[in-house]
């Protein structure tokens, strides 16, 4: 049975420094919830401080509504799949896999049938008598998350399961870990700093800074619409460029920033002065037309698969990334080559300078 799981104004304190500040969630019933922010923030100690492991200095965290703030980890049934897969090198995949139900004394018959089934949603139904060490960590992560299913958690943690991993075997393993956690429907609470594995994988994000939460959304919400500077910049890559809101009437504004370029945007009423405009490198749409455009001359050109990256030196000295999709290419670039670029209505968001915070209107 999945769990709605509610943290109140959790706080977690080492001394004077709070490494989880206020935080309030809540995370829905059989969703992928992924916490995700840079090394540091918090993440870690709140997954940990769900599971138990850490104590909770002040506020709540309810499983439904079951505050579980003193109850030990050990009876909080919940499945946790560690960084370094923790699984015990001298049992047999098998044996990994069934330790949590002997421990809660499970008939011998049922463990057979509940571990083999395990097995079988992660692929390795095949390696059961096999041991660990003669495993590829794409294998040994698989038998981790077995492990944890297999005891029917009602909240399953992950704490940045794929982090070990090479690349191609971390897209295997987020597609694996997506299509369990959906089979099951269990309540899981993922942790990563790797903002393409959480947009990837989640049905919403929370973004962490400080301890602080940045913001709550879909991973579309999250790139599209960025509450603030610190998550436009940090999920993908964004351009920052300075502007200034010259004229603003009951919320429809005019934007300066290089070349003289105007951008019309809704944003927040009365608000004149400077401001940040963040723009995707594949909003950018390259122009022959040079008026009412930036400008710049290609610094560095990289190919990447489906598409085509400049670094572009505009002719105030900016630097920005753009991204030509090999689909939609009429003629390719090359370093050195002068070109214009537009800016389309809506492909953009703008930041208050002094609290970065956004300030567009719907």
């Amino acid at each position: 049975m999945s769990h709605n799981v509610h943290i109140a104004d959790a706080v977690k304190s080492y001394g004077s420094f709070n490494a989880v500040d206020n935080v309030t969630i809540d995370i829905k019933s059989g969703e992928l919830f992924t916490l995700l922010g840079p090394s540091g923030c918090g993440k870690t100690t709140l997954l940990r401080m769900i599971a138990g492991f850490n104590s909770i200095e002040n506020g709540t965290i309810s499983f439904d509504k079951k505050i579980i703030n003193t109850i030990p980890a050990y009876k909080r049934n919940i499945g946790m799949v560690f960084q370094n897969y923790a699984i015990f090198p001298h049992l047999s995949v098998f044996d990994n896999v069934a330790y949590g139900l002997k421990a809660r004394k499970i008939k011998k018959n049922e463990i057979t049938e509940r571990v083999i089934e395990a097995l079988r949603m992660v692929q390795i139904e095949n390696l059961k008598d096999r041991s660990p060490a003669n495993m590829s960590g794409g294998q040994q992560q698989r038998v981790a998350l077995a492990r944890a299913i297999v005891i029917h958690p009602d909240i399953l943690l992950m704490d940045e399961p794929l982090s070990n991993l090479d690349a191609k075997l971390r897209i295997q393993m987020r597609v694996t870990i997506k299509k369990v956690q959906k089979k099951l429907g269990i309540t899981t609470i993922y942790v990563t700093h790797d903002q393409e594995e959480a947009l990837a994988i989640s049905d919403r994000i929370a973004v962490m800074k400080n301890g602080k939460i940045q913001q709550v959304g879909t991973p579309k919400e999250i790139y599209t619409k960025p509450a603030n500077k610190f998550v436009a910049s940090f999920i993908g890559t964004s351009n920052i460029l300075a502007g200034t809101v010259s004229e603003n009437e009951n919320g429809n504004a005019q934007i300066s920033i290089a070349d003289g370029l105007l951008l019309t945007a809704q944003i927040r009423r009365g608000y004149k002065g400077p401001v940040s405009v963040s723009v995707r490198p594949e909003a950018f749409q390259i122009t022959a037309d040079k008026s009412g455009s930036l400008q710049g001359r290609i610094a560095l050109k990289t190919f990447l698969g489906d598409f085509i990256n400049y670094e572009i030196s505009l002719s105030d000295g900016t630097t920005v990334e753009v991204n030509q999709y090999l689909k939609d290419m009429e003629k390719e670039f090359e370093t050195g080559d002068f070109i214009a670029l537009k800016i389309p209505e809506g492909k953009f968001n703008v930041f208050d300078v002094s609290e970065e915070e956004l300030l567009l209107n719907g």
